[in-house]
């Protein structure tokens, strides 16, 4: 005996509803999360880059405030949604594998690497390999605009 008549049916609007918003993008006309990214990759590479001359000119600033943890993991908690955010949708419409190669690299090496020094106590140069992490993050994020702004270039 079959019980077709206590299947749930959706009514027309309630589907078009979930249509429209499977169509959706979170901000998909209100932020570019590529510029986003790249400013916030550019604002981590240049703490990096200046904090060891700030160490130099003002150690108590250094010691209390520009080297300490949570600084990174402010950088890393704000740079990782945001490149991953940017980085997905970017791919969907360009499908450029580079894109997330240099940006799962950079991210990867922005979200490890202040782990590796703080936590565990690993020794290594963190400054330059988080300006190097940046750099990656910024070329990757400038790789997904390029690629997103011909993508609908050629779309006709």
């Amino acid at each position: 005996m079959r019980f077709d008549f206590l299947k749930y049916r959706p009514h027309k609007d309630e589907l078009m509803l979930k249509t429209q918003l499977a169509k959706t993008d979170l901000f998909k006309d209100y932020v570019n999360w590529d510029r986003v990214g790249m400013t916030l990759s550019m604002i981590c590479g240049l703490h990096c880059f200046l904090t060891p001359f700030l160490l130099i000119g003002l150690p108590i600033m250094g010691k209390y405030f520009w080297a300490h943890p949570w600084v990174h993991y402010t950088f890393s908690l704000l740079i990782i949604p945001t490149g991953l955010l940017a980085f997905a949708r970017g791919y969907r419409h360009h499908k450029n594998k580079k894109v997330i190669v240099y940006g799962l690299l950079g991210l990867v090496t922005v979200a490890v690497t202040p782990i590796l020094f703080h936590k565990f106590r690993i020794d290594l140069n963190e400054s330059l390999i988080m300006i190097l992490g940046s750099f990656v993050l910024i070329y990757a994020h400038w790789l997904n605009q390029k690629s997103c702004a011909c993508d609908k270039h050629h779309r006709h």
